[in-house]
């Protein structure tokens, strides 16, 4: 973000998020691009104690009753005896050609951190055709018993007007499940979110300002880490994952519009940081910034 004054803003003590829930259903067309069917393996193990029910221990482990009944060969789903040794089911998925990491986090609803953190890989742009991603308890494909039929294979195809520059990148039409799922979780319009990080980056996770602002949404390393330990409360969020990056971008504007009041002050926040805009009023840059993102959210408006 192209703030005016070095060290952005202090933040201010907001009520803490819940944790992200993992189970969150994916958007559709992603699980259709990768298909995101987990296959699963079996992991550590659980001793029934007195009160336990089937239900409870797999929500406890963050798996489906059907795959941890499944997993033991258990037909009666009532019936446990204590002292039983269950085995719980954990998920993996088969890299397929085209998958990126940050696409199949999406389609399990998880972040990317996550998946990297749990598979010790030190790069998000390296996976190979065939390799087992494991994912992280209760990652889970979307299905929500809506047909998947009519979801068009091409996030892109939802948005009629978008940049030419977009357009002819597909790395950075793939963001658009990102951007969908966060605005979704935080209660953003997707065409601001959208708007934002291409004025501010062209949807580059590959851009750092000369003021040290990262990526998509160019988020300034003190920012991102107060997003990510207060507001978000997953401390490994990492800016320089496009995922992740696209979340603290999506959070940060919802606070913003709490904060500030309106959806032209949330930007402005976000372009000159809060604590000036408070002090010292809007800058002319700043006004224009404003005066651009409103010209420009009609080419993100998705046109279902």
């Amino acid at each position: 973000m192209a703030t005016k004054d070095s060290g952005v803003f202090t933040p201010y003590p907001q009520p803490n998020d819940r944790r992200w829930t993992r189970k969150l259903a994916a958007a559709l067309v992603v699980v259709m691009a990768i298909g995101a069917v987990p296959s699963l393996a079996l992991a550590e193990t659980h001793t029934v104690e007195p009160g336990d029910t089937l239900s409870v221990i797999a929500r406890d482990y963050g798996v489906s009753t059907a795959d941890l009944a499944k997993a033991n060969g258990i037909s009666n789903l009532h019936l446990l005896r204590v002292g039983q040794s269950l085995e719980i089911p954990r998920s993996f998925h088969q890299v397929q050609s085209g998958d990126t990491l940050s696409e199949i986090a999406v389609a399990y609803g998880v972040s990317t951190s996550e998946v990297m953190a749990l598979n010790g890989l030190d790069n998000a742009n390296v996976i190979r055709v065939g390799q087992q991603i494991e994912l992280p308890a209760g990652a889970s494909a979307a299905t929500g018993g809506t047909s998947t039929a009519a979801a068009p294979a091409d996030p892109a195809a939802r948005y009629a007007s978008l940049p030419g520059r977009l357009m002819a990148n597909p790395d950075r039409l793939s963001l658009i499940p990102s951007f969908e799922k966060w605005s979704q979780h935080y209660g953003v319009p997707t065409d601001l979110l959208m708007a934002v990080a291409y004025r501010e980056s062209g949807w580059q996770q590959n851009v750092i300002s000369p003021k040290g602002a990262i990526g998509v949404g160019q988020i300034l390393p003190r920012t991102a880490e107060w997003l990510a330990n207060d507001l978000i409360q997953i401390p490994e969020l990492s800016p320089n994952v496009a995922d992740d990056n696209i979340r603290m971008s999506a959070r940060f504007l919802a606070w913003l519009v709490g904060y500030m009041g309106s959806v032209d002050a949330a930007v402005a926040g976000y372009y000159q940081g809060p604590t000036s805009v408070n002090n010292r009023g809007l800058y002319d840059d700043t006004k224009a910034y404003i005066d651009n993102i409103n010209q420009i959210r009609s080419r993100f408006a998705a046109s279902t």
